[in-house]
């Protein structure tokens, strides 16, 4: 039987996927101050890769691989 998520439950859990994201954005070396901006520019690089590949550690690895290549203002 498949449990149904509360509505809040899940923004609530959208919201600490979020935080784990700045947080793992800052130990590849986002400035504190641009952690935002890098999230959001995260959010935008996921968007362009397809919803048919496989997308785990290693993707999101690649994907803050990239950023630092096309974004790397952002970094220290």
């Amino acid at each position: 039987m498949k449990q149904k998520i509360d509505p809040i439950e899940l923004e609530e859990l959208a919201l600490e996927i979020i935080d784990m994201l700045g947080v793992a954005l800052h130990f590849a070396g986002v400035k504190d101050e641009n952690i935002p901006t890098a999230i959001d520019a995260y959010l935008e690089e996921i968007d362009t890769i397809d919803d048919e590949l496989p997308y785990g550690q290693k993707e999101m690895i690649a994907l803050i691989e990239q950023l630092k290549i096309k974004k790397s203002f952002l970094f220290q």
